[in-house]
């Protein structure tokens, strides 16, 4: 049995008041993903801030992040960037940055990236999909509920999403109460990808909020499953105690992997759980 390790972080929201090691700039998001790729990271989930620490999605500091990031890590390892407008943009932004960007990969929220279900903003959408597979974008889709599990399937049907094989990230506890996951809640997503018939299509990853997100991402493990972790969805320990640090994080869940003879899936496998299918 194999799996991929993506870390997550640092996330839209959280700031050095939360934990001290929370990396916002691209000098100790470098470090970060150095360290992760060290405890057996494969990839890393890319938030930036402007210059007073908060969430952005502008194209240019994208573009220098990328760019220090690319220059000094190893060439397997890959960096998504995310589109999550925090409120704060919309679809069109979303579509404008990953068209302009191009990155290698890319994480889009199906609640995000579909405002409305009208003729012209179907539309829109699938001439973005058309133009990120064309161009070889890999885009992981954003799941909060089997809802959205179904809605991403109705897309495939109306093929306003196109291809043969898709990336998916389930997320866990999102909207729990205290944002806290159940590895239970995995089944829910599960069991509705094996009545949509979706399981041959589909390469799924798990993020998991609070305390039990490492016992989530194990489970999801021996299913099948990928897994990211990170400061972006808990900061502490599945005893509760604070995290050290992201790599910390990635070297306890590695740890529970090797305890259970789960092993590390190679690059190119790892690009097609992100998207990437050339």
């Amino acid at each position: 049995m194999k799996t991929g390790i993506m870390i997550a972080a640092n996330g839209a929201r959280l700031s050095l008041k939360d934990h001290k090691k929370v990396p916002l700039n691209k000098y100790d998001l470098l470090k970060t993903a150095k360290l992760c790729a060290k405890e057996g990271a494969q990839a890393i989930h890319l938030h930036i801030r402007d210059d007073k620490n908060k969430h952005s999605l502008d194209l240019n500091k994208y573009k220098e992040t990328l760019h220090f990031l690319k220059k000094d890590l190893h060439d397997d390892f890959i960096v998504q960037v995310t589109s999550e407008t925090l409120g704060e943009y919309n679809s069109s932004d979303i579509r404008r940055l990953i068209k302009n960007l191009k990155p290698e990969c890319a994480s889009i929220s199906i609640k995000e990236i579909i405002e409305n279900d009208s003729v012209k903003t179907l539309k829109e959408i699938k001439d973005f999909f058309f133009f990120s597979r064309a161009e070889n974008i890999g885009i992981q889709h954003i799941l909060y509920s089997y809802e959205d599990l179904i809605k991403f399937n109705k897309l495939l049907e109306q093929e306003i999403i196109c291809g043969e094989k898709h990336s998916i990230l389930f997320v866990l506890g999102r909207y729990s109460k205290n944002k806290e996951s159940n590895p239970k809640d995995l089944l829910v997503f599960l069991n509705t990808l094996e009545k949509l018939k979706l399981n041959s299509q589909i390469n799924w990853m798990v993020c998991a909020f609070g305390q039990m997100e490492i016992p989530s991402l194990v489970m999801a493990a021996c299913l099948g499953g990928h897994l990211r972790i990170g400061f972006e969805n808990s900061i502490v320990l599945p005893s509760g105690e604070l995290a050290s640090n992201n790599s910390s994080q990635v070297k306890y869940l590695k740890m529970c992997l090797d305890n259970l003879n789960i092993k590390s899936i190679d690059n190119i496998t790892m690009k097609e759980v992100l998207g990437i299918f050339k």
